[in-house]
């Protein structure tokens, strides 16, 4: 991180602000320029309109008492920073200047956009996004609307790349490395039923049916406790070719 930064923002996991490597106590007086902060990353970070921060922080207030709002808790916070130009308005939009501030959700997205290079490991890559994101976003703050979907997003993207890099592994028929970034996966999402058919097709292809059928289990448990369905067909089928294949080894085997 440039020595020019002077704060980090954690947003990923449990919220923390800090000056250096000190952190920032915020009193409970401000926390509405606290919850700016964290909807200014939420929607970007630069260039945020002051009605899309009215609407996501002020939804009852109206008219000029929504704006007054705002630019309260836009004071409130260049205070709380001790900096006023780590936060501007400019022609009625909000921007942090990424020059006085380090977010991990900035560095997250960095690192997600950063162009593939086939010759590099995929696992080490993936491993720097683990590293970074240490839980969802704004996981122990509000449930607001806006919240929810940066933290959708953010984590879908992550899987995305998780899978993508799995598939890489498959085709590769490194097995092992493609089921571990399964395993990944599911810790983000333990209800996505592609990761655990991903899962259950590296151990098949490992020859470790028992552990393909035991991940087939795991993920009908979850899909039957939290959503109330069974897994699909393609899931499913993938379940018998398993058990075909786990009976055939077995009936070798005795011969």
């Amino acid at each position: 991180m440039p020595g020019r930064e002077r704060f980090r923002v954690h947003v990923l996991g449990r919220f923390r602000l800090l000056t250096g490597d000190t952190p920032v106590t915020v009193p409970p007086r401000l926390r509405k320029p606290q919850e700016l902060l964290q909807a200014l990353i939420a929607f970007g970070g630069t260039e945020v309109s002051a009605g899309v921060l009215i609407d996501a922080l002020w939804p009852d207030s109206e008219g000029d008492a929504a704006y007054h709002a705002l630019e309260s808790a836009l004071y409130r916070l260049r205070q709380l920073l001790g900096a006023r130009d780590a936060v501007r308005m400019e022609g009625g939009k909000v921007s942090l200047n990424r020059d006085w501030l380090w977010v991990d959700m900035w560095e997250l997205e960095q690192e997600l956009q950063r162009p593939h290079d086939p010759q590099k490991n995929d696992i080490e890559g993936i491993g720097r996004l683990r590293l970074l994101y240490q839980g969802h976003f704004l996981q122990h703050e509000t449930e607001k609307s806006w919240v929810l979907m940066a933290r959708q997003e953010l984590r879908d993207r992550l899987l995305r790349a998780i899978r993508d890099a799995a598939r890489e592994c498959e085709h590769a028929r490194r097995w092992e490395d493609a089921a571990n970034l399964y395993r990944s996966g599911i810790e983000l999402d333990s209800l996505n039923e592609g990761l655990h058919r991903g899962l259950m097709l590296c151990h098949q292809e490992l020859g470790d049916h028992s552990e393909a059928l035991q991940a087939y289990r795991r993920c009908r448990e979850l899909l039957t406790r939290f959503l109330g369905v069974p897994p699909n067909a393609k899931t499913q089928a993938l379940y018998h070719s398993v058990r075909e294949r786990a009976a055939y080894t077995t009936i070798g085997n005795a011969l």
